[in-house]
């Protein structure tokens, strides 16, 4: 499950992917076996391949051509070696955003310190590992509970607090009282504010999300109110697409990335919902937070 998906349950102007088709089953990245591979298809699949791609919500899955073209096989390096689950967190979409997106909008120096909101969703724990075990940044994660708090500390993060508890613009004074260089942002909304008045100049945002504003009528949402740092500390905002990524980065994050997890420095990490028909509530679940 992924929150992109809430977009695609509604039809939002301007949304990049098209909304889902009622009657139709639910569709996102999955993992699969090929138990069938018909003659003449010509997608280069065998029966027991496992591969990676856009999946409908269902038992099994008839690929026309189309969805194999899209599908890719599931590096055999890692099969058996991490649970199929990480190849669509880490080694996944996700995976491609953190990676992408920081190489090349945040573009982390040495030294600089960061800071991840949605810090222990399957993007922002892959860019915070990155940007302190790869980039060698300090780095500052933020979470909704005291249980994901002590996940962050266990996994590269040198402070992290919970923002359900504490002021975000207190907590940023605290672990960063220099100023913030790098803000990855998977939430929006008044965390965003917080950091455009913390941010040091010439500092960059990564735009990810803003899922605190998913579900907020448009007239109802958040204004940002210190967009004006923008010009007077010439920081950088910039939003991007995961698919953005995909064509010239792909093969290049699949090889380092696998480097990277299996030398332990960025640690594969996944919840399991089990059974389709609990999948809708594991949507839920994750959009509120669990």
């Amino acid at each position: 499950v992924d929150p992109y998906m809430r977009g695609m349950m509604r039809d939002a102007k301007g949304y990049y992917r098209q909304p889902f088709e009622p009657g139709r089953p639910l569709s996102s990245r999955g993992i699969a076996r090929v138990i069938k591979a018909g003659p003449g298809v010509g997608s280069g699949f065998r029966e027991g391949d496992v591969l990676g791609g856009m999946l409908p919500w269902s038992s099994h899955a008839l690929l026309d051509r189309k969805a194999q073209a899209q599908a890719q096989l599931v590096d055999s390096r890692l099969l058996g070696v991490l649970p199929l689950p990480c190849c669509l967190g880490v080694m996944g979409a996700p995976g491609l955003a953190a990676y992408g997106s920081l190489k090349r909008i945040a573009q982390p120096r040495a030294g600089e310190v960061a800071y991840v909101s949605g810090a222990a969703g399957a993007v922002g724990l892959a860019a915070g590992q990155l940007l302190a075990r790869v980039y060698g940044c300090t780095v500052i994660g933020s979470a909704g509970s005291d249980e994901k708090v002590a996940l962050l500390k266990q996994h590269g993060f040198d402070a992290a607090f919970n923002y359900k508890a504490t002021s975000t613009a207190e907590a940023l004074q605290q672990a960063a009282p220099g100023g913030i260089d790098i803000y990855f942002d998977n939430v929006g909304g008044p965390t965003l504010d917080a950091v455009l008045a913390a941010a040091r100049p010439h500092a960059r945002i990564v735009a990810c999300g803003a899922i605190s504003q998913y579900d907020t009528p448009e007239a109802q949402r958040y204004g940002v109110t210190n967009l004006m740092n923008v010009i007077t500390k010439r920081i950088r905002l910039q939003g991007f697409i995961v698919g953005d990524y995909a064509a010239e980065l792909a093969a290049e994050f699949h090889e380092e990335m696998t480097q990277h997890v299996l030398a332990g420095k960025v640690q594969a990490l996944h919840h399991v919902t089990h059974g389709l028909e609990n999948a809708g509530a594991a949507f839920v679940d994750m959009m509120g937070g669990g």
